[in-house]
């Protein structure tokens, strides 16, 4: 039987090599500088960095040598990683290994190597920080040698933050493609808004007000029927108003609903039920009369907060607002089995949390063992908001 564990582990060590990203890329400093550094330490006219591909060996950073990659069976890297320690070849013409390499027979007539593993830190040798000379018979000393492998040990600490930067740079990008979609959606809910007051100004008001103007013609001309012409123009247009007053509410809310926050809330949360076709259990708790301006606010959120809801098909939800020493809203639900996700709830959820968040608040969203949603918000009084 074959033992496939060699190959495997090669498998494994390319992989590693791959996923730093390091292979075919430009010349830097940081790589430059320690070769300079190895061939300074050890007086070595010929240095490298390099690292082993499946059948090439690729230099990242060279000193005094003509190539960039050779091929692997012809790598004394490849040698290299094949063990722990410095590998040192005093004299390659000498070494069974190498005396036929055409780097030792021919141009650049390499006798002395040492090289010293760079492994990843799953262990991994990926390649090697290396020295070289035509010389023949040279020797290391020991601090020669650790110096050797400490420059490899920083090779692999610096690969692995380029990797940290990397991913840390892809993460900022999917969040930056992230807040771009929400952006798109906010575009787009804005735009919705607009759309539904276009429909409403149309479809409830121009069909109304020309039914109103048709039955003001036939008072003048039915003048027996006159009278229930003009009822039903005065009920047309009493709807018209109350049409208006809900829409500007919806915009904006008026002043009186202001000078009593309490009403404003409870007609927000009474409308939103009937129109949602959610049953809502509504408490508010409050020790004193709420000021119009933390209202408005309970209010604006509220605007954001219950359509949440939406996506999960709810029928009925509990809703407590209790006003102490701080503002705690409460909304409890039980989720709809066969609910699904919608984006544009994402992004409601999203301006809630920072809406809350920008008051000095927090938005938690838990669920409890029964499997009931929880979406708890505390607020510091007073809240200050610019109406």
């Amino acid at each position: 039987m074959i033992n496939e564990l060699p190959d495997f582990r090669e498998e494994m060590r390319l992989a590693d090599l791959y996923s730093f990203g390091i292979l075919d890329t430009e010349e830097e400093e940081d790589f430059s500088q320690l070769v300079e550094l190895a061939a300074n330490i050890t007086n070595c006219p010929m240095a490298a960095i390099s690292f082993i591909d499946k059948d090439r060996q690729w230099f990242k950073a060279i000193k005094n040598m003509g190539v960039r990659e050779t091929r692997r069976d012809e790598a004394f890297c490849h040698h290299t990683i094949q063990q722990d320690e410095v590998l040192m070849v005093s004299d390659a013409g000498t070494d069974i290994r190498f005396q036929n390499n055409p780097y030792v027979t021919g141009d650049p007539n390499i006798s002395f190597y040492a090289g010293a593993p760079i492994s990843s830190i799953s262990g991994q040798k990926l390649g090697a920080v290396c020295v070289l000379d035509s010389a023949n018979n040279r020797q290391l000393s020991k601090f020669q040698l650790e110096s050797l492998q400490t420059i490899a040990n920083q090779i692999s600490r610096l690969l692995e933050l380029k990797r940290k930067n990397k991913s840390l740079i892809n993460y900022t990008n999917k969040l930056i493609e992230a807040e771009k979609a929400l952006h798109r959606l906010s575009i787009k809910e804005e735009e919705s808004e607009r759309n539904f007051i276009a429909n409403q100004l149309h479809e409830n008001f121009a069909q109304t007000l020309a039914a109103t103007k048709l039955y003001i013609e036939f008072a003048e001309t039915e003048k027996d029927l006159a009278a229930s012409f003009l009822a039903k123009s005065k009920d047309n247009i009493e709807h018209i108003i109350n049409e208006i007053r809900l829409l500007c509410n919806y915009i904006k809310p008026v002043d009186n609903y202001q000078a009593s926050p309490t009403l404003l809330i409870n007609e927000y949360i009474k409308q939103w039920s009937l129109n949602s076709n959610v049953e809502v259990s509504y408490l508010m708790e409050s020790e004193e009369e709420l000021p119009s301006e933390s209202g408005l606010f309970i209010y604006r959120l509220l605007q954001t907060v219950l359509p949440l809801t939406k996506t999960y098909r709810v029928r009925k939800l509990n809703l407590s607002i209790i006003l102490g020493s701080d503002i705690e809203i409460n909304v409890n639900y039980q989720p709809n089995s066969n609910y699904t996700v919608d984006p544009y709830q994402l992004l409601l959820l999203k301006k809630s949390i920072s809406m809350a968040q920008a008051e000095g608040g927090q938005l938690l969203v838990t669920r409890t063992a029964e499997g009931a949603h929880q979406i708890m918000i505390h607020l510091p009084l007073p809240i200050q908001v610019a109406v």
